[in-house]
């Protein structure tokens, strides 16, 4: 984190001195990836001229690391024969993440300046959506007919002259395409030149269905310890290959859409948008968390006489809506998170809820009793008044963690993101039980309190 803020910092100056050779010197230093982060980094107009200090040769690696708004806005700066040369030796599966972002015009001059053999791997890519397995795949693989000898394929390799980049394994196929094993490509130095590749392949090493979802590619890497993995379509023909590098994308994407969307934002948005569109993008979310405060006003209006008698109930009323916010937060993004890993499902839900439930009970028990306690020391407040804010902040706890753990489920089974809708859910919830548990109560016991 030091490094990336000194050298931030250090564009950033050099850029408002104007000191170009400064920041070429810079750029020359760092790969890709740590340009694509620098870029996203500043502002449009400090963004425009740093692009222009960019080396050429490196600005298709670089758009295909930047988030969609940052590349869509480089992009339309630049003109064709400056987007053909960018994208002109990306790997495939790459290429196909970007080409939705370019003109129609400029996608096919690109499209055209592919080999014919390119082009149909292409094409096999763009088939899938992107967050699937075949949209991850690079069908840039070595692949060879069963039958052959490791010597007769080690002479096939030299051929070559160059092998696809992370090339792990050379994948082993029938006559119709269809895949049946892998082989080591350090085996081959290691084994007789005689011996049929069918004598050391691993048919074990098994293939990723083309339709599965990019979020359960993500955890059969983490799973097996995969480095790479061939991928078919429901055939069984070898379309490619998935390697590390694109599932580390997949989780990283899947953390920041998480964290963006509890805060009603995209993770594909540019921080440094103009004001305008910024707001415009943030005003619905602050609608949605206006309606939902509007409807705890409303449950507390309900209560209005008894707070006229007894004020100090204003006072102590957002203990309760607070305590039970946090616990209940707490439970909704372990099990957000939980959901996405796949560590929970409807299989363990009871028995987690069941366990959030007498967690709850013990933090909230413990809490209601200290609360009271201070209620009455602390505002000097009769001891019913003590424990009627214990009393109804144990049961907003316990009841917002068991709504943690329910809230998710439901929006996943209604078809909406739980981490986009589940906090202003869990807010509203905390609050209006919180404020209607513990003004009840008060309401229920008000002559014994006056």
């Amino acid at each position: 984190m030091e490094k990336s803020e000194k050298k931030l910092s250090t564009i950033i100056n050099d850029l408002e001195r104007d000191k170009a050779t400064n920041i070429k010197n810079t750029l020359s230093s760092l790969n890709p990836s740590e340009i694509a982060r620098l870029l996203e980094s500043l502002t449009q107009r400090e963004r425009n001229v740093l692009w222009q200090m960019v080396d050429q040769e490196d600005e298709g690696e670089i758009l295909k690391e930047l988030i969609e708004e940052v590349r869509q806005n480089l992009i339309s700066q630049m003109n064709a024969s400056e987007l053909i040369a960018a994208t002109q030796d990306m790997e495939l599966d790459d290429l196909a993440d970007i080409l939705s972002d370019l003109p129609n015009q400029i996608t096919d001059q690109v499209i055209k300046a592919l080999d014919k053999q390119d082009q149909n791997r292409l094409e096999s890519v763009i088939s899938y959506d992107e967050n699937t397995a075949g949209g991850l795949t690079n069908p840039k693989i070595v692949s060879t007919r069963r039958g052959v000898n490791i010597d007769g394929l080690m002479k096939y390799l030299r051929n070559m002259h160059s092998l696809p980049e992370n090339t792990n394994y050379i994948y082993v196929i029938n006559r119709d395409n269809q895949y049946i094993g892998a082989v080591k490509l350090v085996d081959l130095f290691t084994q007789s030149k005689e011996m049929p590749i069918e004598e050391i392949m691993d048919s074990n090493v098994k293939a990723i269905n083309a339709d599965v979802l990019a979020e359960e590619v993500a955890i059969e890497f983490q799973d097996l310890d995969l480095i790479s993995a061939p991928v078919t379509d429901s055939n069984n023909r070898l379309l490619g290959q998935i390697t590390i590098d694109d599932v580390v994308d997949v989780i990283q994407d899947q953390v920041n859409s998480e964290i963006f969307n509890m805060a009603g934002l995209d993770d594909e948005d540019d921080m440094f948008a103009p004001i305008f569109i910024s707001s415009k993008r943030r005003a619905v979310w602050l609608g949605a968390n206006l309606v939902a405060a509007f409807i705890v006003a409303t449950a507390v209006s309900l209560f209005q006489e008894t707070l006229d008698q007894i004020v100090i109930l204003a006072v102590l009323m957002p203990i309760v809506a607070s305590m039970g916010g946090v616990a209940g937060n707490q439970t909704l993004i372990l099990v957000i998170r939980g959901i996405a890993m796949g560590k929970i499902q409807k299989s363990n839900a009871i028995k987690l809820l069941n366990k959030e439930a007498l967690v709850a009970l013990l933090n909230g028990f413990i809490w209601s009793i200290v609360v009271s306690i201070f209620a009455v020391i602390l505002f000097n407040t009769k001891w019913e008044i003590g424990i009627i804010v214990g009393l109804s902040m144990l049961i907003n706890i316990i009841a917002s963690a068991i709504a943690g753990v329910s809230i998710p489920f439901f929006l996943k089974r209604i078809g909406i993101d739980p981490a986009l809708a589940g906090g202003v859910m869990m807010t509203t919830l905390t609050d209006v039980l919180g404020f209607i548990t513990f003004l009840g109560l008060a309401t229920l016991f008000l002559p014994y309190i006056v």
